[in-house]
């Protein structure tokens, strides 16, 4: 079968969602797939091309069996609209002659975000008479407007009336939560039309280990309570209820926050912590892959968060890595969320509101009490992760919804 992907990102070093996207298109071709991905230079989260890739207007390299054609796009370190919106765009158009070049394939797989990318997909799936695919991460323009990123009422109506056009002329629709889907049906999309494949993590690449190691040691966390933040510090992230409860708990010196990664609201934070002098958290930047594992296990408890505007457009998947490291989750996060329900149903942590924290110093203390308790929670997600969330699993059902697709013709 010859698969079309069409992903802003892909690049095996990558922190993103590009993981997920190299991480299918290589199952896919050890599988005897011959896939070929559009996409652009690397440059998230800095806004900066990745040292050893060019910004050019056409080029092919294979990776790992992979054939990739990456095509220019409008890049800038600038976290506003305009330049996001150029980014998307400048990306979304360039992908169509990448398609273009790539050949007829049998079924073409885009991603949104971003949305306009949709256009692109659906214009080669007409133009080469396949089907297509839409892999929804986010819900735009939902995500956008819950994250405050999106305010102008014609940009809105815009994005909306592409949204509906999108889904309307794709064959077939891929979402990652069964929230994702309910609302597709709210908005006119059919069932059938639909499929639930969920972000997954790889727990051969991320094994549990043990708490106290390397990277406690380095960063001055041994024998500390660590609770700690490991993804993108973006507007939809509800950190401020973290650094309230790391300020309510100010006094218990053998409790440590750490937050790893980058995003938009990082130097607001940062520039907060400084400003209340909160010595008890630490600010780390995305660190490599190859540590990834023990980053994670050097937490007592991992945060995963999400804001209650966006709880219903948006799916943190870093809550799947927790579980892969069986570590325990602290969510915060609305009790609608898809987020909350994961790890109820998992049993692998505990769950507060966002705007609550003292509701969030709270647990942890309790928490920091149940070294047993902790551990079993560890134990259960990585159970569920195993059963259902794996790397595996999902490539599996991603692979019969293709197949599916392409005998349907």
């Amino acid at each position: 079968m010859q698969i079309l992907f069409l992903a802003q990102c892909y690049a095996p070093e990558d922190v993103s969602a590009a993981v997920l996207v190299t991480e299918l298109a290589v199952d896919l071709t050890r599988r005897g797939h011959c896939i070929t991905v559009v996409t652009g230079a690397p440059n998230y989260p800095q806004g900066r091309v990745f040292k050893g890739y060019r910004n050019k207007p056409y080029q092919v390299e294979i990776l790992d069996g992979v054939r990739i054609i990456r095509t220019w796009s409008y890049i800038s370190p600038s976290k506003k609209l305009l330049p996001r919106l150029l980014h998307y765009g400048t990306y979304s158009a360039t992908a169509f002659y990448g398609g273009l070049f790539a050949g007829r394939p049998d079924v073409i797989v885009s991603y949104s975000p971003p949305l306009p990318l949709g256009l692109s997909a659906w214009l080669l799936s007409r133009i080469w008479g396949v089907r297509w695919v839409l892999q929804l991460e986010d819900l735009y323009p939902d995500a956008a407007i819950a994250a405050g990123v999106m305010k102008n009422k014609s940009v809105i109506n815009f994005f909306l009336r592409m949204e509906k056009f999108l889904y309307g002329k794709s064959q077939f629709i891929s979402v990652i939560s069964k929230s994702f889907r309910r609302t597709l049906i709210s908005k006119g999309v059919p069932d059938s039309k639909m499929e639930v494949i969920p972000v997954w993590a790889d727990p051969d690449e991320i094994q549990p280990m043990q708490k106290e190691n390397g990277f406690r040691n380095e960063h001055g966390l041994n024998h500390k309570f660590v609770v700690m933040y490991a993804g993108n510090i973006g507007l939809t992230s509800s950190l401020e209820d973290v650094l309230h409860a790391a300020e309510i708990l100010r006094d218990q010196t053998d409790i440590r926050f750490v937050i790893v990664g980058e995003g938009v609201k990082k130097e607001a934070l940062e520039l907060e912590a400084r400003e209340k002098h909160l010595a008890n958290i630490l600010f780390l930047p995305f660190q490599p892959r190859e540590i990834f594992s023990k980053m994670l296990a050097a937490a007592d408890i991992n945060l995963v968060t999400i804001n209650a505007s966006s709880a219903l457009s948006s799916m943190p998947s870093k809550v799947f890595n927790v579980m892969a490291s069986a570590r325990p989750i602290l969510s915060v996060a609305p009790a609608e969320s898809e987020l909350m329900q994961i790890v109820e149903e998992a049993g692998c942590g505990w769950n507060v509101p966002p705007q609550s924290p003292e509701k969030l110093a709270e647990a942890i203390l309790q928490l920091k009490g149940c070294e047993s308790a902790l551990i079993q929670m560890g134990k259960n997600g990585r159970i569920s992760l195993e059963k259902s969330y794996s790397r595996r699993h999902c490539v599996d059902a991603y692979e019969k919804m293709l197949i599916t697709l392409c005998s349907q013709l």
